[in-house]
């Protein structure tokens, strides 16, 4: 019997449309055709007995190891079959498809030079899109299972077999199967079988494809073109130092989840993957995230020498807000840009029992100061490295409604239900008027932005600390919460003032258990939930600004405990158990990792990583 995989057991393919999550035994359990926020054909994940699936099966076969091909996402799996070895290596096609970002100029139309005209991807002789994988010679009988069932598993999707049995048409979801060998069907999918002896290949793609004739030689080239975009991909960002290859591949993933087309990178590949296991906390990511996205942004600028991912996240925040005629950003967005306001849920099991099961997201509806503040933070960092103003009318937009509406009070950077004046809000806000005050058109506007910077930082130093002098979670609170923590690195305050001082004691005392950290949540104990990964590795980044590197490289290790054998990081850590929980693998985390451990390479070079 097929069962759900774990967490920690998943890899990803992806070909920055959208992507496919299996785990260590080449079973595919997670699939959105055409754009990571559609509907699910294969959603074992969710759904042990209504999700749809690809498994792999022969007797006594064992996994023995998996990796990707250099940084691309083109994963072979090794297994042992009867002593013998078998492997399956699974990618998807991928081409340039916006014609300029991944040939010899950026979106912004700078020449990169002659270096990279090696780099600059052809297209090739024909494109499929969709999931591509190719089997090894097969020791013994080998059978491919192929259960897909369209609306996360709801419906059932009858397929159409060809008349020489070697390919299926699934006509409601509109997807063609094309395989090496011939297809049967029973009462639970369609099944082929590659015999001992040869080698095999299947591919699930778009229908409007199905009638191109694919063969091992198509699917050759077709492999050599997504080398070559991987490869250019990996060389737009290229880190050295200290944990060299995490970090790499914590850039990897943070490609794999960014949608080609409009430049938006998702929170997570997932949806409903539990923060507590059996709880109710289980949420929709697969949108594009505006605080997740800044935060992303920022990290990755620090490892840039092109700028084309700053560019795309400028674009992106200032498409959103034009197509949707709006005066500030929503939290988050489709990854096409639109506002979504509404939250279903799924008659499915859920992962481990773990419901609702949810698709949509009702946090749109939000004021999130956080949100739109990190905005003009990143906005800092890529104005700062690439010395152009990108979007700055966008930019100016956002800034004024935060110098307009910063005394309101917000939901948080936690999404709470209920509204407060939130420290982090008001904080990260005056910091981001203060940095854009430096690009302002007139002295006018920079001596409005900074004015009201100041009176936001007297509102903090008046409102919103603690009995004992720490920044509160929001004005008359007695606790903290680990986003306080960014303060540091954003040189809201220096890491030895008596607030950040008081407010790392309180966070070592009251959210910290073997170098991991907690955040504080006022809707829920969030004592009962993981360890907070991003937050972990924000205090990891705190402490090594701060000149205790001892302490930030002891963090960011144990965090790195709960990375995955690829790389991959869950938006939690399950301390108890070992396991990961949560949305899977969490950009935000992801960017997190990559910012602390450049905090780590600058402290040990004797430099500061700080924004000034």
């Amino acid at each position: 019997m097929i069962h759900q995989p774990q967490i920690r057991d998943l890899a990803v393919i992806s070909d920055q449309q959208t992507c496919a999550l299996l785990d260590k035994q080449g079973t595919i359990s997670w699939y959105c055709p055409t754009r990571f926020d559609n509907d699910a054909v294969f959603s074992l994940l969710l759904d042990e007995q209504k999700g749809g699936y690809w498994s792999v099966d022969a007797e006594s076969k064992t996994f023995v190891s998996r990796g990707y091909e250099d940084r691309s996402s083109i994963l072979t799996t090794n297994f042992t079959i009867g002593g013998q070895p078998f492997s399956i290596t699974d990618w998807m096609p991928t081409q340039s498809r916006s014609g300029a970002t991944r040939s010899g100029a950026t979106r912004s139309g700078a020449t990169r030079g002659a270096q990279d005209e090696e780099t600059q991807v052809e297209p090739a002789a024909a494109l499929i899109n969709g999931i591509c994988r190719q089997f090894s010679t097969a020791p013994v009988d080998v059978i491919n299972r192929i259960r897909l069932k369209p609306d996360f598993g709801l419906r059932d999707s009858i397929p159409t077999l060809s008349e020489d049995t070697r390919s299926a048409a699934f006509p409601s979801v509109k997807l063609c199967l094309k395989t090496s060998h011939p297809l049967t069907q029973d009462d639970n999918g369609l099944l082929f079988t590659i015999p001992a002896g040869e080698t095999g290949w299947a591919v699930l793609i778009d229908e409007r494809e199905s009638q191109t004739d694919v063969t091992p030689w198509l699917l050759n080239d077709l492999l050599q073109q997504t080398r070559k975009t991987w490869a250019h991909l990996a060389s737009l960002l290229v880190y050295k130092g200290p944990y060299e290859n995490e970090v790499n591949d914590s850039i990897r993933a943070i490609q794999q989840l960014t949608y080609e087309k409009t430049g938006g990178i998702i929170a997570a590949a997932t949806t409903s993957l539990p923060e507590v296991i059996g709880g109710e906390r289980n949420y929709d990511y697969r949108y594009v995230w505006m605080r997740d996205v800044a935060l992303i942004t920022g990290a990755l600028a620090q490892v840039d020498e092109v700028g084309e991912v700053e560019e795309n996240f400028l674009s992106f925040m200032c498409g959103a807000l034009g197509e949707n005629k709006q005066n500030n950003l929503s939290p988050f967005y489709s990854v096409e840009k639109d506002i979504i306001s509404s939250a279903e849920h799924l008659e499915l099991a859920g992962y481990k029992a773990s419901t609702p099961v949810q698709i949509g997201n009702t946090a749109s509806k939000q004021l999130q100061l956080d949100s739109d503040a990190n905005v003009l933070l990143a906005a800092k960092l890529i104005y700062d490295r690439f010395g152009k103003k990108q979007h700055w009318d966008a930019v100016c937009k956002v800034a004024d409604f935060l110098a307009e509406n910063w005394q309101r009070e917000d939901n948080g950077i936690w999404e709470e239900s209920s509204t407060k004046q939130y420290t982090t809000g008001k904080a990260y806000t005056a910091r981001g008027l203060e940095f854009m005050a430096k690009y302002a058109d007139t002295p006018a506007q920079a001596t409005y932005w900074k004015e009201t910077a100041t009176k936001i930082r007297k509102f903090v130093y008046d409102h919103c600390l603690t009995s004992k002098g720490a920044f509160a979670v929001y004005a008359g609170s007695e606790d903290v919460d680990i986003a306080t923590a960014l303060f540091t690195p954003w040189s809201y305050v220096e890491p030895d003032s008596p607030e950040m001082k008081a407010t790392i004691q309180a966070l070592e005392t009251n959210y910290c258990r073997d170098n991991l950290y907690w955040r504080h949540l006022e809707e829920f104990d969030s004592s009962k939930e993981g360890a907070f990964l991003a937050g972990t590795f924000w205090m990891s980044h705190h402490y090594a600004i701060a000149g205790n590197l001892p302490k930030a490289k002891a963090i960011l290790e144990a965090g790195l405990k709960y990375q995955n054998d690829l790389g991959y990081f869950s938006e939690e850590a399950g301390v108890k158990t070992g396991e990961m929980l949560g949305n899977f693998p969490q950009t935000f985390v992801h960017s997190s990792f990559v910012c602390a451990a450049h905090g780590i390479k600058m402290a040990m070079a004797g430099k500061d990583s700080r924004a000034f």
